[in-house]
């Protein structure tokens, strides 16, 4: 297995326990997730147990980069401990684990180490719980303000409308130590709780687990089989065995798994008869408060046992990216007129439509489509449009990288405001909002995903010192730069150096240079111009004419093809994306121009910012069209109907 890139740092708080051992299996092949820390708690076994189990997880999985090993609470805050060896087996692995003393040298400062991560990493840091909550409310204990402003909490536990499963009222790890899950659920930390009623939701068949292990299973693969044996041959014979802890570490990978809603959410700890029982309040038209948590309620168990499969059961994790994206990701709202209004004009149009834009979304999603394994770092907000935006690109197959907000407000996810023509043609006001917050800072979430053979894309939608940090990393990293420089702006000289291809529309162009770039005689000046000023390759896009290039010795076109438009929203992004999935694949820079041109082409002919179009469409277009042959851009212009921004 190649090392995996690094990904968003990660806590996971665990009381291994056989399912917590699927789920600290599952966190250490995700490459989305960097796990710093693995903490250990008494729960599921006393806390010697837990920690061996640990050890032994992290020996199995043996990761490239081994994080800490701590041991915290040994008990619950103010009860005695009960342990579920009942059901784990008095081993906590179904009497798969290797008996003995256990590790030693491992620290017993698990709280103090957690809190000094909230600190270094702030919005950044993901804490998955997947035991009592002990450790989580000691460290909230030691600094809240810290704790408060880590990027998200993920803890299972708790039951919201489902039935406990140790009391009628309770689940195990709130059952537990109610005091610790009361304390954490009010403390106003940005929290996703998956309780029993999703994760009863998905279960793991003996049947299956024997089809994905295979006949000669992996080694990783034969350990599940193992650990899960007692489990899957008593108790949960017929219906399988619940995926508790695994879908918790699934949510922190992909949150788009699981559907959720906002709550309050209180843990009872008074009553004898109750203690651990989550208490929701479901009461229509409730004011919200600031410490609601974000409640899984309904799951994609298909892709959660894909997942599991794909990460645990043998085959590698994910491939790392070989495109990368650094901008833009927007909500659009769109009004289609019978034509564009002029200054002081009210047009009434169509309907409304809502979806997903952005050009570095649009991107991303392009460069996915054209095959690229890609990942997309963007700022989202803490809202509604935000939340969906994460499950769009969750579902696209884009691994998404974004930041948390940090210790301040969070901004709204940006949006556009897009007006479209009877042509096609469009005018776009755009409100930046959280785009405005991806700092040079969030690049560094990008160490470990670039490198020679991997593409960079940056545009302008993001603030102009994250896109020169994301270009300055990438070049130092050996990877290919690409800049759509849109919207159109002024570059400051330290730019040029740092991109390999720049590609502007003719606007852009226009800008940049002060010449008129009204054909591609002229598009092939301000290419050269361009090249003058130290960018190494310049692609300028012409629409419906096609693409002009130049690095400098030669300067080359690629005409458009006859397609009937129907909106260009979004289809410079598309050229961008297909440009930068086809230069990752190793193909020539002509080749990536004509497949990208035939792309952004294709676009037009459908409407939205994100069009999927596809590789087989392009190698059909390209075969049946003119412009899949360079010509001298002084000498041939070819007028059909092409992609524009």
């Amino acid at each position: 297995m190649p090392a995996r890139p690094r990904g968003r740092p990660t806590i996971i708080d665990t009381d291994p326990g056989v399912d917590d051992a699927l789920a600290l299996m599952l966190a250490l092949r995700a490459p989305e997730l960097d796990v710093r820390l693995v903490s250990t708690v008494a729960g599921n076994v006393p806390l010697a147990r837990a920690t061996a189990n640990a050890a032994t997880v992290l020996d199995w999985i043996d990761p490239p980069a081994r994080p800490l090993l701590a041991r915290g609470h040994a008990r619950p805050l103010r009860r005695r401990l009960r342990t579920a060896t009942a059901v784990h087996g008095d081993d906590g692995l179904g009497g798969a684990a290797p008996l003995g003393r256990g590790p030693r040298g491992v620290p017993g400062d698990a709280v103090a180490r957690i809190v000094a991560l909230a600190r270094q990493h702030a919005g950044d840091l993901l804490v998955v719980a997947l035991g009592p909550l002990t450790n989580i409310a000691a460290a909230i204990e030691a600094d809240r303000r810290a704790m408060r402003g880590i990027g998200r909490l993920v803890v299972m536990g708790g039951a919201i409308r489902a039935p406990g499963n140790v009391t009628a009222a309770a689940e195990f790890n709130f059952w537990v130590d109610p005091e610790a899950a009361d304390r954490v659920l009010t403390a106003g930390l940005p929290t996703t709780l998956v309780p029993l009623d999703a994760t009863h939701q998905i279960r793991l068949p003996r049947a299956r687990l024997r089809d994905a292990a295979g006949r000669r299973p992996s080694g990783l693969a034969a350990r599940v089989v193992a650990i899960t044996r007692s489990l899957l041959d008593g108790r949960f014979r017929v219906d399988g065995m619940p995926l508790h802890d695994p879908l918790a570490v699934a949510v922190a990978i992909d949150p788009s798994l699981v559907s959720t809603e906002r709550l309050a959410v209180r843990v009872e700890t008074a009553s004898t008869l109750c203690a651990g029982l989550s208490l929701a309040d479901l009461r229509t038209g409730r004011t919200a408060a600031p410490t609601d948590v974000t409640v899984a309620t309904g799951v994609d168990g298909e892709r959660v046992l894909e997942l599991l499969e794909s990460r645990v059961l043998g085959r590698c994790a994910r491939r790392a990216p070989t495109v990368v994206v650094v901008g833009s990701a927007n909500t659009d709202l769109a009004v289609r007129v019978p034509h564009l209004p002029v200054p002081g004009e009210t047009v009434h149009g169509a309907s409304l439509e809502t979806g997903f834009g952005g050009k570095g979304a649009n991107q991303a999603l392009a460069a996915s489509a054209a095959g690229a394994p890609t990942a997309f770092l963007a700022r989202l907000g803490s809202d509604e449009r935000g939340d969906a935006y994460r499950a769009h690109l969750g579902r696209s197959g884009v691994e998404a990288i974004t930041p948390g907000p940090g210790r301040g407000r969070a901004p709204p996810t940006g949006a556009a405001l897009i007006v479209v023509g009877p042509d096609g043609a469009n005018q776009i006001a755009v409100a930046p909002g959280a785009n405005a917050a991806l700092s040079p800072r969030d690049c560094r979430l990008l160490t470990g995903r670039l490198g020679p053979g991997r593409v960079l894309v940056t545009q302008l939608e993001v603030p102009l010192p994250t896109v020169e940090a994301a270009l300055r990393l990438a070049r130092a990293a050996g990877a290919t730069t690409i800049l759509n420089p849109a919207p159109a702006a002024p570059l400051p000289a330290a730019i040029a150096p740092l991109v390999d291809i720049l590609v502007p529309n003719e606007v852009e162009a226009a800008a940049l240079t002060g010449l008129g770039v009204a054909d591609p005689r002229e598009a092939a000046a301000a290419a050269e111009a361009l090249v003058g000023r130290g960018f190494r390759q310049v692609a300028v896009t012409l629409g419906a004419r096609g693409v002009v290039w130049s690095d400098g010795v030669r300067t080359r076109r690629i005409p458009g093809h006859a397609v009937a438009a129907v909106d260009t929203t979004g289809a410079g992004d598309t050229f961008v994306g297909e440009l930068a999935a086809a230069l990752a694949a190793g193909l020539a820079l002509a080749q990536a121009l004509a497949r990208a041109n035939a792309a952004a082409a294709l676009a037009v002919t459908r409407p939205g910012a994100q069009v999927r179009v596809g590789r087989a469409a392009v190698d059909r277009l390209l075969a049946a069209g003119p412009g899949n042959r360079p010509t001298r851009a002084r000498t041939r212009r070819h007028g059909a109907q092409g992609g524009d921004d």
